[in-house]
């Protein structure tokens, strides 16, 4: 663990601020609900820079993204068909999936987490993500998604070698 500075933060803010928005559009369904998400995760983290570890900054990231987004007394996605799409891949709706299925879908595909770190964020146990990873993907093929998974991915939806960095 070493001090940061304030440019080392607003770096990762550009490295990270635009793929937070677009997973918190995918998850919340609503543009401004996903930015107001973004801006807390964001400022979460900015309060605990200097406590995390190296690695940390982009975990408590995800986590501070996801927190509460499980929460039955919060509003779910609004009829919102969240598309995730993959170079030479067709659009795929998200919008028939659960709160879980559609978090791991988005971790897992879009952010490429591994099943760790999805877990972690989403704050389950591993094998609860799994299968909703596996539940959530088995509705995206049926929904029209049946290219995603395909060539160049591990069948886990990650790009040969990808990860978290961890």
């Amino acid at each position: 663990m070493h001090k940061r500075d304030s440019r080392e933060f607003d770096l990762f803010v550009h490295t990270m601020g635009s793929r937070l928005l677009h997973a918190a559009d995918l998850l919340t369904g609503d543009r401004r609900r996903a930015e107001r998400r973004v801006e807390r995760a964001l400022a979460h983290t900015c309060l605990t820079w200097n406590r995390l570890p190296d690695q940390d900054p982009v975990r408590t990231a995800w986590r501070a993204l996801l927190a509460g987004y499980l929460d039955p007394w919060r509003p779910g996605p609004r009829g919102y068909r969240g598309q995730l799409r993959e170079a030479g891949e067709p659009f795929v709706t998200l919008d028939r999936l659960g709160r879980v299925e559609r978090a791991a879908v988005v971790l897992r595909w879009y952010a490429r987490l591994d099943e760790y770190d999805a877990a972690e964020a989403i704050g389950l146990p591993i094998e609860t993500v799994a299968g909703a990873w596996r539940r959530g993907m088995a509705e995206v093929r049926r929904s029209g998604g049946g290219g995603l998974g395909g060539s160049g991915t591990d069948g886990g939806g990650m790009r040969d070698g990808a990860g978290s960095g961890r």
